[in-house]
């Protein structure tokens, strides 16, 4: 993202910020004297030790019960999507949705499976 951003001519004046539910992966991102112990971890993690180190990102700790992400990645539990849901902005795109069913005239089209 910030690659885009900076080719369309508006290089991010911040840190991106990176909410991360795992504190052992925050310590391992910010103190590099943890690497001798991650030797199995991934080269795209030393990638992101690096990032943090130079201060493209920044990474904050986010209790499990608030991450959103955890919406797209795992199966979640129902008071998780009532909590995830409006901060995505969904309600909004869900009740326009609703709205637009709901004031079209179906009595040409056959039924509203044939609308959507």
């Amino acid at each position: 993202m910030r690659n885009i951003l900076t080719e369309f001519g508006y290089p991010p004046s911040y840190s991106s910020t990176l909410f991360i539910d795992n504190k052992s992966g925050i310590d391992v991102l910010k103190n590099p004297e943890h690497h001798g112990r991650m030797k199995h971890l991934d080269l795209c993690l030393y990638w992101l030790r690096d990032a943090v180190q130079e201060s493209l990102i920044s990474s904050v700790y986010v209790p499990t019960r608030q991450n959103i992400a955890d919406l797209f990645t795992k199966a979640v539990q129902p008071q998780v999507i009532q909590f995830a849901v409006p901060k995505l902005g969904l309600i909004t795109l869900l009740l326009d949705f609703l709205h637009f069913v709901c004031f079209l005239d179906l009595s040409d089209q056959g039924g509203v499976s044939d609308v959507l």
